[in-house]
């Protein structure tokens, strides 16, 4: 995001004062999620925007996945792999095999490329439990899916905090992720 001369990486945060060498770009990393992602879910949710809310998780989720496998080289990631294993891993709704498969293929791919949720799957705050397969079709109650992922979210910077190896990955996949951003901010230092 943009606001004048300067380039954030997260609300109130710019890129030129990201440091990834150094264990607080955990805490910038929180607040980007939080800023861009978790806290628009939310204001969605409190309008009763379904549709909308799922889609920031699901990017939410998409994006901690490849967080997780953050030494792999973005053109060499195993997309599907790393998020049905985020999923099954730190979404208890998501621990079956056929759930997780399902959220990949009919939500992260249907969203991701075809602007739908695929299989007729819906949002919905008609149930108060995360996930339930319905005629057939599975349905996601984007409030207790936000709430799943907030807490995945904090085991994942409670682990990049207190694991040096883990957070040196993440580091480089986010300078990997972020180059033309991190580049920007270089070359407007430089001049």
């Amino acid at each position: 995001m943009r606001e004048g001369a300067d380039l954030f990486f997260a609300p109130g945060v710019r890129f030129a004062d990201v440091n990834l060498r150094v264990v607080s770009f955990v805490g910038d990393l929180q607040r980007r999620i939080h800023g861009f992602y978790l806290l628009p879910a939310r204001d969605c949710i409190e309008r009763r925007h379904a549709f909308a809310a799922g889609l920031l998780l699901v990017s939410t989720i998409d994006f901690l996945a490849g967080l997780h496998h953050s030494a792999e080289a973005l053109d060499q990631r195993g997309v599907g792999p790393d998020f049905r294993d985020f999923v099954r891993r730190e979404l208890p709704s998501f621990r079956s095999p056929d759930l997780a498969q399902r959220l990949y293929d009919e939500f992260r791919n249907g969203l991701s490329h075809e602007a739908r949720i695929k299989n007729a799957g819906e949002f919905s705050f008609d149930w108060q439990q995360t996930a339930r397969v319905a005629g057939g079709r599975l349905c996601i109650n984007p409030s207790c899916l936000l709430e799943e992922v907030e807490s995945a979210l904090q085991r994942c910077m409670d682990t990049l905090v207190s694991d040096e190896g883990i957070r040196g990955e993440a580091a480089t996949r986010l300078q990997r992720l972020f180059s033309s951003e991190f580049g920007i901010v270089e070359r407007a230092r430089a001049l």
